[in-house]
């Protein structure tokens, strides 16, 4: 996977707390964290600007 701020290699990696445990990608040249609750709030602002800029037109 490539990442979407340097386009550096991405690795999965397990993340963990008291309570919780996930998996999400990180960059190993920038560290940016890229996990599922990220990438879907992303996708859904990028559909809200998008339709916000066709009914601005």
């Amino acid at each position: 996977m490539e990442c979407p701020k340097c386009k550096g290699m991405m690795m999965l990696e397990r993340f963990s707390d008291f309570f919780l445990v996930f998996y999400a990608w990180k960059c190993i040249n920038c560290g940016a964290i890229i996990d599922r609750t990220i990438s879907n709030n992303r996708r859904k602002s990028l559909s809200a600007r998008e339709s916000r800029t066709v009914a601005a037109r």
